[in-house]
């Protein structure tokens, strides 16, 4: 199995972990600490805003842990170009 393969299976076991337990993107990672964090602020985030609280710390965790920054750090940056040699 290539590495691009094992990172698209490992990607994929993350949001499964989201899906089941905020933060568990990170719990996957081996972060247990921040995973944990996540789980709690996510279960709150779900009592008091519903469904869409939930969503938003979901996809913060998993952000967080598929590219090391919170999901406004990701959206802020800008796309990147790929220059005229590369190969797509």
């Amino acid at each position: 199995m290539n590495t691009e393969s094992s990172q698209s299976i490992r990607t994929g076991v993350q949001f499964a972990g989201e899906a089941l337990l905020p933060g568990g993107s990170n719990i996957v990672n081996g972060n247990f600490l921040k995973g944990g964090i996540y789980a709690v602020v996510g279960l709150a985030a779900k009592a008091m805003f519903g469904l869409p609280g939930l969503l938003i710390v979901s996809a913060n965790s998993f952000s967080d842990a598929v590219t090391g920054h919170n999901i406004f750090e990701t959206l802020r940056e800008e796309p990147r170009t790929h220059s005229k040699d590369s190969k797509s």
